[in-house]
């Protein structure tokens, strides 16, 4: 990636919140178990799935590899489970809460349970993605025969982009009655329905493209790179 001599520049990223600043920088027992497992606690938290063509035929004895064919990709899907289907992705963080730690720790056994429930608890507080997700729950457990809703992830953001400020939970998205069409979308927006049973894949131009993705990187859901 050019940077046009120096013309490019990316806005700076947010300092992490305090808990997960303490995991990334210090030198007791819990940050070095943290930063050992990063990748696998980022997984089982992010919003998003990761996706490539895979040659399987490359994979051999010894260290696990594999080769990739292509661009890889990010997904998302609808907001919750096809009955009789498990949440998966950004659907822990709306189906099921009362058993949200569990359900994750049913995926990734080896995981701090602790650890975990605190970096939920921290994502909770700091990312306005997640606030949004936490609404649609708020929504279905008040009323849980509400018309159908959808969520709209919007591409164009309102605030100048030559002004970096934290995201606010509003800025980032909006939930709507109805399938996120009655207005005219852009066609970079992310429209999530209540329950369609299909994946979308992101475009990579997406400013949340990165942040749903690597929930652990971008905390505060700073935005990722994009045209503006």
């Amino acid at each position: 990636m050019c940077c046009a001599g120096g013309k490019v520049r990316l806005a700076p990223v947010l300092d992490p919140p305090p808990y997960l600043l303490d995991l990334y920088t210090s030198f007791h027992s819990e940050a070095i178990s943290f930063r050992k497992n990063i990748r696998t606690y980022n997984r089982i938290l992010s919003c998003t799935s990761f996706g490539a063509n895979i040659d399987e035929s490359f994979q051999g004895q010894g260290v696990s590899n594999f080769k990739i064919h292509g661009q890889i990709y990010h997904r998302v899907g609808s907001l919750m489970p096809d009955e009789g289907q498990k949440p998966v992705f950004a659907q822990l963080y709306i189906y099921d809460t009362d058993h949200e730690n569990s359900n994750r720790l049913h995926v990734m056994r080896d995981l701090n349970a602790e650890m975990l429930q605190n970096l939920q608890n921290m994502l909770d507080t700091s990312n306005p993605y997640i606030q949004n997700f936490r609404q649609v729950r708020d929504l279905l457990q008040n009323d849980a025969d509400s018309a159908e809703i959808s969520m709209r992830i919007f591409c164009d953001r309102s605030n100048d982009a030559r002004r970096y400020n934290a995201p606010a939970a509003s800025n980032v998205a909006a939930i709507m009655v109805g399938d996120g069409y009655e207005v005219e979308p852009s066609n970079r927006d992310i429209v999530l329905n209540l329950r369609d049973g299909t994946l979308q894949r992101i475009s990579e131009l997406h400013p949340s493209y990165d942040p749903l993705q690597y929930v652990l990187l971008f905390p505060n859901g700073d935005d990722g790179w994009h045209l503006d």
